[in-house]
């Protein structure tokens, strides 16, 4: 699976960005893709160091283009953005 990670915001709101490929076990790329896939509550408007992440996932030529912000982020994508984050 490909993605791209976009954060923005925080209390320095220096922007990253995280590209690449990653290999998931199906269970683990089910839960993923399933939370993404739950109702996401309205954004946080009034937190203003708050982070924001944008996400795209590619899967079998499929995209998948979320937000979020800290706030509302679903705890499988939090995990992943982790991972991703750890290995860099």
């Amino acid at each position: 699976m490909k993605y791209e990670i976009d954060i923005e915001g925080g209390f320095a709101g220096i922007p990253r960005t995280y590209k690449g490929e990653r290999s998931l076990e199906k269970e683990e790329k089910t839960k993923l893709l399933h939370s993404l896939q739950k109702p996401i509550l309205d954004k946080n408007k009034k937190a203003r160091d708050a982070f924001s992440y944008k996400l795209k996932l590619t899967d079998n030529d499929i995209d998948y283009n979320f937000e979020f912000d800290e706030f509302n982020i679903p705890k499988e994508v939090r995990m992943f953005i982790d991972s991703v984050i750890k290995t860099k």
